[in-house]
């Protein structure tokens, strides 16, 4: 494995609410147009491990009845429900993401696997655990993650990190399969 090299530039104070756009393209699961997508949700996704379940069915099979987050390839998939289960995902695939999840998209100047990475870090982990407390139902709210900032080298520095990051996952998924 090679060693990864960052640079002595300052890293920057960034905003999640300028860097990430949480997704608002909710489709309807019953038109019949998804059927054959996956239907992902916090329940199928492996707490801090960023890795599938194998319970993952289509929309159809699901039966879907109520308003779902479409996302593509490459989209990272956030459970906003109970945040200290640590529910996130980088999507192999399109599908519909349960109303529990945020799909999660970089852009200005921050990578899409350097977001991933982000949110498992113990500075996030800890934020969206204080924000999430409240009688109920502990959950993360969009005005909650767009008040979160974090430091960020350059995008040449986030895209090296985010892929040394992603694989040690894949090498750590090949381990645990064999």
């Amino acid at each position: 494995m090679s060693i990864i090299r960052v640079s002595a530039l300052a890293w920057e104070q960034r905003n999640w609410k300028d860097t990430v756009d949480i997704s608002t393209n909710m489709v309807d699961p019953k038109t019949g147009e998804y059927d054959d997508l996956p239907h992902i949700g916090p329940g199928n996704i492996e707490s801090f491990s960023g890795r599938l379940l194998n319970n993952v069915n289509t929309v159809a099979e699901d039966k879907l009845i109520s308003g779902k987050f479409h996302f593509n390839t490459g989209d990272v998939i956030y459970g906003k429900i109970n945040p200290q289960l640590g529910k996130y995902v980088f999507a192999p695939f399109e599908g519909l993401a349960s109303a529990d999840a945020y799909v999660l998209n970089a852009k200005n100047g921050l990578n899409q696997k350097y977001l991933y990475t982000m949110l498992q870090t113990r500075d996030f982990f800890k934020y969206s655990v204080s924000v999430s407390r409240r009688t109920g139902m502990p959950k993360i709210n969009r005005d909650e993650l767009n008040m979160y900032n974090f430091v960020a080298p350059s995008e040449e520095e986030q895209a090296k990190i985010g892929d040394f990051f992603m694989k040690i996952d894949d090498l750590i998924t090949l381990h645990q399969r064999e």
